[in-house]
């Protein structure tokens, strides 16, 4: 008798975001485009003169950023199709990722459901507060509701009290 593991579960990878079964190889979602595995920090920390030297306000071809969440060592690496909507919820719809971040502090850092917006627009990204009840600081400075500020790799953004870094992946 045959092992009871059929082939189509060897090959499906899992996303961990949203529960999509991806083709196995796949580096990216292909429903939300969370990295699907993990990518550890240390590749992408750069010493203070490196980081001025090659900070940059024009994201990638493909898209990729990193979203590291206060001092965790495992970020989120995600493709922008169109947006990311950083929050509290996880839902789907085509070309927006949504970024659940209850498994880090979100709740008890003051982070809303729907609580700040990631747009792409060609080679350039954009962050928005979308009327969240404890604002969102992009560099320390607050942003109103609804106003789009362009983010520049290496970003500090404050959703409430929680701390969210951007970077740009080349």
């Amino acid at each position: 008798m045959q092992d009871s593991t059929s082939d189509k579960e060897q090959s499906v990878q899992v996303c961990a975001h949203c529960g999509n079964e991806n083709r196995a190889g796949t580096t990216f979602c292909e429903r939300c485009g969370v990295a699907l595995v993990p990518v550890p920090l240390a590749t992408r920390q750069l010493a203070v003169d490196e980081a001025a030297r090659l900070s940059s306000s024009t994201l990638g071809p493909d898209g990729l950023i990193i979203i590291q969440v206060g001092s965790q060592t495992v970020p989120i690496m995600v493709r922008v199709k169109k947006e990311v909507i950083l929050g509290r919820v996880t839902d789907f719809s085509e070309g927006v990722t949504y970024i659940n971040l209850t498994p880090y502090g979100a709740e008890e850092g003051g982070v809303s459901r729907r609580h700040a917006r990631l747009m792409r627009d060609n080679n350039a990204l954009y962050l928005m507060d979308l009327n969240s009840t404890n604002g969102t600081r992009l560099n320390g400075e607050a942003l109103p509701a609804s106003v789009e500020r362009r983010v520049q790799d290496g970003d500090e953004i404050m959703l409430g009290r929680l701390k969210v870094y951007v970077y740009f992946s080349p």
